[in-house]
């Protein structure tokens, strides 16, 4: 009988650890991921659909108060073939995606490129790959990542 008084106790105990739950909390600075590039072969004048995967632990991504970019796709072709007013950063403003106290968010974001063009036109095809981050609300930058190669033909 003794032996019972001890046991229940020690088990309610571990009963109570193991069925805790833990919120899923990120890092405050903002991670992307990237998803895809789509299509993978398009006509010059054409669009690109690329998708990434975004988290963020304090929840201020997208929405910034002074309307300055937050989302950059860097053009990674040689930049002496760039035309003149191009510097080869595409930069786009996100909505607000979460408002409220701190909190960690995820989610995907699908952007389209509109009008690509070819910088090389003695190429038959031309590769493009884009350099891709992020900023938050406080300024914080993302991790970097690359798409997968779009070819651009005439």
């Amino acid at each position: 009988m003794e032996w019972k008084k001890i046991i229940i106790p020690i088990l309610f105990v571990f009963g109570g650890i193991s069925c805790k739950r833990e919120n899923i909390v990120f890092s405050r600075e903002p991670f992307v991921e990237f998803v895809s590039a789509s299509p993978n072969r398009v006509s010059e004048g054409g669009n690109i659909e690329i998708t990434i995967r975004y988290r963020d632990g304090d929840g201020d991504l997208g929405g910034r108060s002074d309307n300055a970019p937050d989302l950059f796709l860097i053009d990674l072709r040689d930049s002496t073939l760039f035309p003149t007013g191009y510097d080869g950063i595409l930069r786009y403003n996100m909505p607000r995606f979460y408002e409220g106290p701190e909190q960690s968010i995820q989610g995907t974001i699908t952007l389209t490129v509109s009008g690509v063009v070819r910088l090389n036109p003695a190429l038959s095809a031309e590769e493009l790959r884009f350099e891709i981050y992020v900023r938050d609300r406080r300024d914080q930058e993302s991790n970097r990542v690359r798409t997968t190669p779009v070819y651009i033909v005439p």
